[in-house]
């Protein structure tokens, strides 16, 4: 059934559960304020504000059929306790209707039942029977301050709160925190009010689920008259005029500017603190100079900003003033962040620093501090100023210091914001600065018995902006493997000179100090002949080369079980053992990607037996195929690697060389990628290879 008038709509109590209205326990909902509405009044030294609730109270019997904590055969379960307004207000008056039948608006009578209490900090509706009330209250609720320009209500939640807000000015401006206009109630009150609305100011707002009704408002007067009544009961129409006493507003502001200077701009960060003494500041007019751009102003309760244009620009009394509008006056400190920026033309040159002037009568005295830090490689020297003083760093206040983000070069300080400075700047050319290194580089290499050479190049680079690594391979070759940080990327090859470029820029990664590490995997497509009648020859390696400086390099050459090297030679010296330890490679990704899976699965207690055993068994399969595939690649085979395998323009799989236990290491530091670095070594081979 509908209600048309209040717009409600009486539903099955068993179907509202359904929809899970209560808390998040499912408890059903116990009470509804379905409508709240508010009239406000300004008087002397209150404001007088008139309640009206509609409070729906939920059947008992039914909703607490499920409920345990409900004492069975008594009433004091049923009891409901129905929060209302702070007790910051005072109730001067109170009316409690009930109606049983909610759709009978007019069927309502007293109930001895209900009863309006204090507990805590605000008052309650008490009551124990199921229905609808009316309740009316009539407070008389304390401004905020001594200026009569404010109120703050607690008020109950309800989703829908009509409030009527009257100030008995002219042209006030009403703010009602988190509302919005209701248009069409104001139409209707100016219909029938209209004519009487000459000597104050209203509105009409709703408010959403708030659980407080909190209004201010400013009047045209930019001063405080505190008045002095003399009270006569007997005198007529020649009673004297009342005496007012003035009290000049009185404001002291302080200023904190910061110049950030670099690449021929110079930022202005300026912030501004407005000390009251007396008074109210509701606007803010802040003069400027002609070049200087305003970005942005911030604040709080700022309605709206811009810049003015006092005079024409070509006459020689043209001012430009920021003009920063409040949603309400503030009778405290306030503070306001103004950015701007100022061309300087050059990266060099001379440099007049801009001021900020704030203006107005109520102003009594201005003074702040000034600190000028550089951005860029720029010098910056004092070659003049007016009204300011030379004070150390360490003499700013904790706020300007906060606002550099570099170090501050110069700091002053001022007692009028009249000041002049002349700053000279000078550029000096930038120096070239080396953006990637190969701090390690491993280079393996391992032979097999058919003579087929396989390489790995395991790299750390530090990078800041290369793109591209370089490599300049001087033998036919096959890359078999790709990875960065051990995940697969996509090599190319440059068409002139056949170059591998390997991208080493890693998304997401910002910090220079942690270095990426690059592996390739490639096969000499070359086979190196052995002299079986013999058993004696030669090796030659030649690295790559790269277009990267090269800290150290590692070399690790395997050879065929029962081949021993001598006469070792090269760029590259031959070691008993690595003064530290080279780069290794990374582990397969099918290893990586089943650590992801396990940290993504949801935690296991040691009690599911049959997971942990799926899982190890899943391991150990995993891990003979990783077997298979190395094993399939320590044997060589007469083809050249796999020919219909290979394709352009995907992503490479992951391969791990094989080894031996016959290895020879060699290791060099501070070397040049771009040149040749060559080893070899003279081998001999003390069991031959049998013959099938």
């Amino acid at each position: 059934m509908t209600d048309r008038i209040n717009g409600e709509i009486e539903i099955p109590y068993s179907l509202f559960k359904t929809i899970e209205l209560g808390s998040e326990k499912n408890i059903p909902l116990k009470y509804l304020i379905s409508h709240a509405n508010y009239n406000c009044i300004c008087k002397d030294s209150f404001v007088s504000v008139e309640c009206e609730y509609q409070i729906r109270v939920f059947d008992h019997i039914e909703r607490n059929k499920n409920l345990s904590s409900v004492v069975k055969g008594g009433n004091d379960g049923h009891k409901e306790s129905i929060q209302l307004v702070s007790q910051k207000a005072t109730i001067l008056n109170s009316t409690i209707k009930y109606s049983k039948n909610s759709n009978n608006n007019n069927n309502h009578s007293e109930n001895n039942d209900a009863i309006i209490l204090t507990s805590g900090t605000h008052y309650y509706l008490h009551t124990g029977t199921p229905g609808r009330y009316t309740i009316k209250l009539e407070l008389s609720v304390p401004y905020l301050t001594v200026k009569e320009a404010g109120m703050d209500l607690s008020i109950p939640q309800c989703s829908n709160n009509s409030v009527f807000f009257r100030v008995p000015h002219i042209d006030a401006n009403i703010k009602i925190f988190n509302s919005f206009l209701d248009t069409q109630s104001y139409l209707n009150w100016s219909e029938k009010h209209g004519k009487e609305s000459n000597n104050y100011t209203v509105i009409f707002v709703k408010l959403a689920n708030e659980l407080s009704l909190k209004a201010q408002w400013t009047i045209k007067e930019d001063f405080i008259s505190n008045k002095i009544s003399l009270k006569n009961d007997n005198i007529n129409d020649n009673q004297i005029s009342q005496p007012k006493v003035v009290v000049k507003p009185n404001f002291i502001v302080s200023h904190n500017l910061l110049c950030s200077i670099g690449e021929g701009l110079l930022l202005l960060k300026y912030k501004i603190e407005y000390k009251i003494i007396a008074g109210i500041l509701s606007i803010l007019n802040i003069e400027i100079e002609d070049n200087v751009n305003i970005i942005s102003v911030n604040g709080r309760a700022i309605k709206r900003w811009e810049v003015v244009e006092l005079d024409k620009p070509e006459s020689p009394k043209h001012k430009r003033v920021i003009q920063v509008q409040l949603d309400y006056g503030f009778d405290t400190n306030y503070m306001v962040d103004i950015n701007g920026e100022y061309s300087m033309k050059d990266t060099s040159g001379e440099l007049n620093i801009p001021s900020m002037i704030c203006k107005g009568d109520e102003i009594s005295r201005q003074r702040g501090f000034l600190g000028v830090e550089a951005r860029t490689n720029v010098e910056i020297s004092d070659i003049g100023n007016e009204v300011l003083s030379v004070v150390d760093v360490r003499e700013l206040p904790m706020e300007l210091c906060k606002m550099a983000n570099h170090p501050i070069l110069l700091s002053y300080k001022f007692l009028e914001p009249h000041f002049q400075l002349k700053l000279r700047v000078k550029r000096n050319l930038d120096c070239a600065v080396l953006v990637s290194i190969v701090e390690e580089m491993s280079w393996v290499t391992t032979v097999s018995y058919s003579g087929k050479m396989i390489h790995q190049m395991i790299l750390n680079i530090k990078n800041t902006q290369k793109q591209f690594l370089k490599v300049q391979i001087g033998f036919g070759y096959e890359v078999w493997s790709c990875m960065m940080d051990g995940e697969p990327c996509k090599p190319s090859i440059i068409d002139n000179d056949g170059a591998l470029l390997i991208p080493i820029l890693k998304p997401g990664v910002f910090d220079q100090n942690t270095p990426i590490k690059i592996e390739i995997v490639i096969l000499q497509e070359e086979l190196h002949q052995f002299n079986y009648n013999t058993g004696k020859g030669k090796f030659n390696f030649v690295i790559p080369k790269i277009d990267l400086p090269l800290r150290s390099c590692f070399a690790t050459v395997y050879l065929p079980i029962g081949t021993i090297g001598s006469n070792f030679n090269g760029v590259l010296k031959q070691v008993p053992f690595f003064s530290s330890t080279p780069p290794s490679a990374s582990q397969p990704s099918m290893a990586n990607q089943n650590f992801q899976n396990n940290k993504n699965r949801p935690s296991r207690g040691f009690g599911n037996r049959n997971d942990s055993i799926s899982d190890s068994d899943e391991h150990i399969q995993k891990m003979k195929l990783t077997s298979l595939v190395k094993k399939s690649n320590s044997y060589g085979s007469s083809s050249s690697g796999g020919g219909g395998n290979k394709r352009r323009g995907v992503v490479p799989v992951f391969v791990d060389i094989p080894k031996t236990p016959y290895s020879y290491i060699f290791e060099q530091i501070l070397l040049s990628g771009d040149k040749d670095l060559q080893f070899g070594f003279d081998y001999k081979s003390i069991k031959q290879k049998s013959k099938r």
